[in-house]
């Protein structure tokens, strides 16, 4: 066993040793008519200790076990003195009744000792600096102090009580000697009283400090477990304020106390119970600011609706004064409590309040245009606090397994995506689906977004692969008119210039030959020049020595720019006809005097820019509007800029091609 384990069970022995002897005490024939008193504080103290024997096994390094169990224990041993103490006045005292009785009415600061101690050592111990263990060690001192401060001043009372009894003194050997046994004089009996209340409250307030000073250094988990504490702490004033307004209004006092009482041994040990063991089980800060503002609201409300009635009563008979007050109150109730609910939380809640307040702007800046959605991923991250937070969305026509503890994203009845966290834990799910919640339109807007991008990669990729067919078809006719029909038609020429020879040259027959001839070759020039415009045969040797081929005809001067490439087909037709386009109108219409070509591979995307130095203005006509029909057939992007008399430049970046 543990040495927390130990301290508890030492304390369990004590508490039972110090209930059996009350029992006896309460039936026995000591008993002065408390018979009633024991079972009901002891079944009172008894939770304390077995959420003390809870958090020593599920946490045997925890010093909340034993403090816990002190709680239950000092109150026990403070009931049992005072039982002890009043059997004095029984047929049958106990002995050292007679002294005990003397402090019986004075014992009651050791009730604080449990509750100080565990607000020292709350949640993990007691802080690093000699103040705590001082603290500590001054809670006993205190307390000792405070007993005998008030059981000499009830000695004294005792005395002046007997002498008024008994003016001839005959008592005064006997009762006075030994109620007053230091015979003090009143004044310094006063003094002892003020400066033992004193120190006593100031060992109170430093020990209530250290959970500001705690929650000021702690981490998360450490906030979150005072939150608790502070949680359970703010019922207990106000539920004692309500039983001081019952007890004004006659209910009994056992009655009226009840809930105070409950507060103090059940809520606060197992509020603390709860944070040592599962501090995350419930969304605590979101609780505490909940309840903080409708005590605050009620306050409020009832200030409000005292002082209509007191203005208007002045005015108006009482009936209609109450009326009007309890409708400006109903008016004002909903407005004040949402205003002072935002309030609290900003300082309760603030971790939460921040987090949804950032989503909330994205999504504001994503409505009005000035934030990507995709940037939801990093926002959440951001306001959730994980980095390694993940947004996972349903690409189209597939279907998204969600994993274990992940938060689904719904779109209509499907799932569309799943939000993964870093570090899970009950209170951090239940953050994230508020976050989820806040963060819908983006998250849908990147789903659709996403949907069309597939969409698009898919018309692109096909388009390329039909450009790739068009292109091996158009490769295959080029040979095919090279091979075959012009081939015939140069064997036809052959054998009608061998026919030829064979006549005289002034016969009309020779004539006609030489005509066919001459017609023959004609058709064999056209279709060379269209199996070239089909494809280029200039890029056979590659792009770079198309372009320099290209750029010799050329009667401008021409810079080019181009290294050796190794593009795709598709991807070096498209940018050569585009170089010889923008060659042939700078020639007929720019008035340029020179021209510059640059062709380069960056990052897997082929750019090629051709600039001229002529008058500007250029729309597109056929020829360009052709050009980029072409650039976008290989998935790429055709730019014009011609700004009047500034000159022409094309860009042209088709990715992925090399």
């Amino acid at each position: 066993m543990s040495r927390p384990g130990r301290l508890v069970a030492a304390a369990t022995v004590v508490f039972v040793a110090a209930s059996v002897v009350r029992a006896v005490l309460a039936y026995g024939s000591a008993s002065v008519g408390t018979s009633l008193d024991w079972p009901v504080t002891t079944a009172a103290l008894l939770p304390a200790l077995l959420l003390s024997w809870l958090v020593a096994r599920r946490a045997p390094g925890s010093p909340i076990g034993p403090a816990l169990s002190l709680t239950a224990t000092m109150p026990a041993i403070v009931f049992t003195v005072e039982d002890w103490g009043t059997s004095d006045r029984s047929t049958h005292p106990w002995p050292a009744a007679h002294a005990l009785a003397l402090v019986t009415d004075a014992v009651w600061p050791w009730l604080f000792l449990g509750f100080v101690t565990l607000v020292l050592l709350f949640p993990d111990g007691l802080l690093p600096g000699g103040r705590w263990r001082w603290t500590w060690a001054g809670m006993p001192v205190a307390a000792a102090l405070v007993t005998f401060a008030i059981a000499l001043e009830d000695a004294a009372q005792r005395r002046r009580d007997s002498l008024q009894a008994d003016p001839s003194g005959s008592a005064r050997g006997q009762l006075g000697q030994a109620a007053d046994p230091l015979g003090w004089p009143e004044s310094v009996r006063t003094v002892l009283v003020v400066v033992a209340f004193a120190v006593f409250m100031g060992v109170l307030v430093t020990a209530a400090s250290s959970l500001v000073v705690r929650y000021r250094r702690g981490g998360q988990v450490v906030r979150l477990q005072l939150r608790w504490l502070m949680a359970a702490a703010l019922a207990v004033p106000v539920l004692l304020a309500a039983s001081w307004l019952a007890t004004a209004l006659g209910a009994p006092g056992e009655l009226a106390y009840t809930w105070f009482l409950v507060a103090m041994l059940f809520l606060v040990p197992g509020a603390i119970a709860v944070a040592i063991l599962r501090h995350d089980l419930f969304d605590i800060d979101r609780l505490l600011g909940t309840t903080l503002s409708w005590v605050v609201t009620t306050l409020i409300s009832a200030g409000v609706f005292a002082a209509v009635v007191v203005v208007i009563g002045n005015f108006l008979p009482d009936r209609v004064g109450v009326t009007t007050a309890a409708f400006v109150t109903a008016l004002a109730l909903l407005p004040l409590y949402h205003w002072i609910h935002r309030a609290v939380a900003r300082v309760i809640d603030r971790d939460r309040t921040v987090a949804l307040a950032r989503i909330r702007a994205f999504v504001r800046e994503v409505r009005d245009g000035e934030a990507e959605p995709e940037q939801i991923e990093a926002v959440l991250r951001d306001a959730l606090d994980d980095p390694a937070l993940r947004v996972l969305l349903r690409r189209p026509g597939t279907e998204l397994a969600v994993p274990e503890r992940a938060i689904p994203l719904h779109s209509g009845d499907s799932v569309a995506g799943a939000l993964i966290l870093g570090t899970t834990s009950a209170r951090r799910l239940r953050r994230a689906r508020e976050a989820v919640v806040e963060a819908r339109l983006p998250i849908e807007v990147s789903r659709l977004r996403l949907e069309l991008r597939e969409a698009l990669d898919e018309v692109r990729a096909s388009r390329a692969r039909l450009m790739d067919e068009v292109n091996a078809e158009r490769q295959r006719l080029e040979r095919d008119l090279h091979d075959g029909a012009q081939q015939q038609l140069i064997a036809i020429g052959m054998r009608l210039r061998s026919v030829q020879y064979q006549l005289a040259p002034g016969v009309p027959a020779y004539e006609e030959i030489e005509e066919l001839i001459e017609t023959l070759a004609n058709t064999v020039g056209e279709l060379r020049r269209i199996a070239h415009g089909v494809r280029p045969s200039r890029l056979d040797d590659g792009l770079a020595v198309a372009l320099r081929r290209l750029v010799a005809d050329s009667t401008l001067p021409v810079d080019l720019v181009v290294p050796e490439l190794e593009v795709g087909e598709s991807a070096a037709t498209a940018i050569y006809f585009t170089v010889g386009e923008a060659i042939a109108n700078a020639l007929k219409h720019a008035g340029a005097s020179r021209i510059s070509i640059s062709v380069e591979v960056v990052d897997g995307v082929l750019r090629a820019v051709v600039r001229d130095d002529g008058v500007g203005g250029a729309r597109e006509g056929f020829g360009l509007t052709s050009l980029r029909d072409r650039v976008a057939s290989v998935g790429g992007d055709f730019r014009l800029e011609s700004p009047p008399g500034m000159g022409t430049a094309i860009r042209v970046e088709i990715p992925c091609a090399s």
